[in-house]
């Protein structure tokens, strides 16, 4: 595992060195997660300094926002499907405006996210700087991702609310996520400060 110490340093440790220990942790996501704690664990440095940091954050938020998309396309899938053969009053959910409007907010939404995490991730790719599109896209995936699972599951109903349905999946899986990447606001003001000093490419 990656650990990040008070000094910024990130050094690389093994999980089941002798005094490492995981406690499990209780989230939403469907994967394991847990706290780490370190006790005399001998690591081996990969870096110092924030640069260290910054690479390991850059290219976590980037798969953060990849895997997001993944989640919003998935949800607004079966809220188009939902829509498309559950009717009212003779027709189809998704012949109403209101539908119809939110399923394609969340459309743009999704494809914003998806956009973005692709530049952030093409530039990783060319070993271009990209903090700053890491962290456009971070914020696309937390702000965006959360209307687009909540559409999601309100467009679903009362069904959207059956725990057992796959889309409360989703609607799980994206919170999570969003929750990993952070606050909208404080990545922007990240973002802000990084532009502000001058260390970007490819912004405007």
């Amino acid at each position: 595992v990656l650990v990040a110490d008070a000094e910024r340093e990130v050094w690389i440790v093994e999980a089941g060195a002798p005094g490492a220990t995981v406690v499990p942790v209780e989230t939403t996501a469907p994967w394991s997660a847990g706290r780490l704690v370190l006790d005399g664990v001998r690591g081996e440095s990969l870096g110092t300094g924030p640069g260290a940091c910054a690479a390991v954050l850059a290219a976590s938020r980037t798969a953060f926002a990849g895997l997001q998309a993944g989640v919003c396309a998935g949800s607004l899938a079966r809220a188009v499907q939902h829509t498309s053969t559950r009717e009212q009053f003779g027709r189809p959910l998704s012949t109403n405006q209101g539908v119809l409007l939110r399923a394609a907010d969340a459309h743009m939404d999704t494809e914003a996210i998806r956009v973005t995490a692709y530049e952030a991730a093409w530039r990783r790719d060319q070993q271009l700087d990209y903090a700053a599109q890491a962290l456009t896209a971070a914020w696309w995936a937390s702000e965006a991702g959360r209307r687009v699972v909540h559409a999601g599951q309100h467009l679903h109903g009362g069904t959207g609310a059956d725990l057992d349905h796959p889309v409360h999946r989703h609607f799980l899986w994206g919170r999570q996520l969003d929750a990993y990447l952070g606050c909208g606001a404080e990545l922007l003001e990240e973002l802000g400060r990084l532009i502000g000093s001058g260390r970007t490419e490819g912004t405007s």
